[in-house]
This record gives C-alpha cells, sequence and structure tokens, in this order.
C-alpha cells in the first residue's frame, strides 16, 4: 500500500513539474497596403465648371422672374427684371435734352457757314476799296470801312466756331449722360452669364434687393464632376485615368461610371462633408475629381459612392 500511494505521489509530481506547453504563435496579418485593388469614397456632384452664384449690381424691386429653375439657358438670355421706370424716365429725359442740344449745333453750324460767306465777300470789297483808294479813284475812308467790317465778321466767325465748339461739348457731356443712364438701367435687366441653367432662386417676385444680393446659383454648361477624398494613408494609390464606378450611397447600385481627372498635389484637412465648424477630427486627405462619364443619371449636389479601382 505504501509503495502504491509513492508510485502516485511520483506520478503527480511529475505532472506539476513537466514543462509548460507553448501557445501556438499568432499568424501575421495578411493586410497589407499592395493587396488593396479599390478605394471607396462619397462624392458630391457638381458641374465641372463650377456652380456660380449670380448677383445683382444695383438695388431694385423685383418685377419679373423669367425663367424656372433647372430651365436650360443660353448665354444673355434674359432671365430677371428689376423695376427700371426711374432710369427709364431718366433716359426719356435725358434724350430729349440731347436732341436740344443737337439742334443748337445744327444751327450754329449755320450760323459759322452764312459768317464764312459773309468774310468771303467782304474780304474782296476790302480789297477793291483798298485798290481804289491808292489809285486815287476811291476814298480812303471807304477803304477803311470795308477793312473794319472785314475784321468785324472774322472776330463773329471766331465767336460763332468757339460757341459751336462749346455747343458740341455740351453734346458730348449729355450723351455721356444718357449713355451712363441707360447702363444702369441695363443692370436692371439680368441676363445668364453662360449656357447654362438656374439651380435655384434666392429671391421673390415683389422682393426689393440691394446692391451685391445673391440672386441664385448658376450651372454653366458642361460634364459633371465627383468630388470626393481619399484619406492620407491611401493618398498615393489614386492616380489620373484610374476608372471609377459611382454608386447609390449605401448600396451596390451602380449609377453611373467615371474616370479620375484631377488628383491635388497636396493633403489638406477633410472639408467636403464637414458641415460644423466644431468638428476638430485630425484626419489629412487627398481631393480627387472624378468626370462622370453619363451627367443625366446623377442630379447636381447629390452625394454618391465612388469606387475608384486601383
Amino acid at each position: 500500500m505504501k509503495n502504491n500511494l509513492l508510485v502516485l505521489t511520483g506520478l503527480i509530481l511529475l505532472a506539476s513539474c513537466g514543462g509548460k506547453k507553448e501557445e501556438p504563435k499568432k499568424k501575421s496579418s495578411d493586410y497589407n497596403l499592395k493587396n488593396i485593388k479599390e478605394l471607396i469614397g462619397i462624392a458630391r456632384i457638381e458641374p465641372e465648371n463650377k456652380i456660380s452664384p449670380i448677383g445683382a449690381e444695383i438695388a431694385g424691386r423685383v418685377v419679373e422672374i423669367l425663367v424656372i429653375e433647372g430651365e436650360p439657358l443660353k448665354k444673355g438670355q434674359l432671365i430677371m427684371l428689376l423695376d427700371d421706370s426711374v432710369e427709364s424716365a431718366q433716359v426719356e429725359q435725358s434724350t430729349s435734352k440731347l436732341a436740344t442740344r443737337n439742334q443748337r449745333v445744327f444751327s450754329l453750324q449755320a450760323k459759322v457757314e452764312a459768317i464764312k460767306i459773309k468774310l468771303e465777300a467782304a474780304d474782296v470789297e476790302g480789297k477793291r476799296d483798298r485798290a481804289l483808294a491808292d489809285a486815287k479813284a476811291g476814298t480812303e475812308k471807304a477803304a477803311t470801312d470795308s477793312e473794319t467790317a472785314y475784321n468785324n465778321l472774322r472776330a463773329d466767325l471766331i465767336i460763332a466756331q468757339a460757341d459751336l465748339q462749346e455747343a458740341k461739348s455740351g453734346v458730348n457731356e449729355m450723351s455721356a449722360e444718357t449713355n451712363y443712364i441707360s447702363k444702369m438701367r441695363n443692370k436692371k435687366r439680368i441676363n445668364a452669364p453662360a449656357d447654362g441653367m438656374m439651380l435655384n432662386w434666392d429671391i421673390r417676385l415683389g422682393q426689393a434687393i440691394g446692391a451685391g444680393t445673391k440672386l441664385g446659383d448658376f450651372a454653366p454648361a458642361g460634364g459633371l464632376i465627383a468630388i470626393t477624398e481619399v484619406d492620407e494613408l491611401f493618398a498615393m494609390k489614386v492616380k489620373k485615368g484610374q476608372r471609377v464606378s459611382i454608386n447609390l450611397q449605401g448600396t451596390k447600385q451602380t449609377l453611373t461610371s467615371g474616370i479620375v481627372v484631377y488628383c491635388s498635389p497636396y493633403l489638406s484637412k477633410k472639408s467636403i462633408f464637414s458641415d460644423r465648424a466644431d468638428n476638430l477630427e485630425d484626419r489629412r486627405v487627398r481631393e480627387v475629381r472624378v468626370r462622370v462619364d453619363n451627367p443625366s443619371a446623377v442630379l447636381i449636389g447629390s452625394r454618391v459612392e465612388c469606387i475608384i479601382k486601383l
């Protein structure tokens, strides 16, 4: 019995003193940047030529909005009218004054021509009377009177020519004033700056606006781009010319495709969807722009997923 107890005790000691079994080493991760085949980023759809705010150059009251949001426009097309009744009255008044001053110019031109004719006749008569006086066939008084009449007409011509020049200056001044008022009136007529469309109006009919007031947003004609941001960890993997699938956000539904046309040459703070000023997330990103192959498949301002094929 004693021997059996010793054997059992020895077995227990051997079991307790035996070497610890080594735990299996964890496999090193297979994760590697080189294995990444695509990058996914949230993007915003914008016109390729950027959205432009349209503003009023002059204060006024909105009397007519001639186009609706989303309607195609041609460059120079009239899109909105401000009340120009005051400017129109000023143009009419200025035009009337201009006509009066033009009439005075015509009158003075006729006067100058008449004096020139009289001056030529007086010159001939004065030379004749002087020749007669020198030949003792006429009197000195007659010659002197003829010369005096000639000199008086010459003085009258100088005065008339000065009056004519002053009248012409008045016409130029009034013409410049009429032109200025006309341009101010034309500023009450808002035209499309280029081919494109109005995305939205920020004003309403009858609203009084000040100079510089934003009227709405204008999208120039052209293609669309998707603007996304790539984290700095993957920034160097994105290059121009890479193909992109543009999907409905949060789904696998492909709306259209595109191609990378621009990669920012520097890293910046995350900005595209940082809606709050107190967002202090410390991230650096690279802006990437993708030209959309089929612009009709997406809407300006919508959010989509860009899957960049590496």
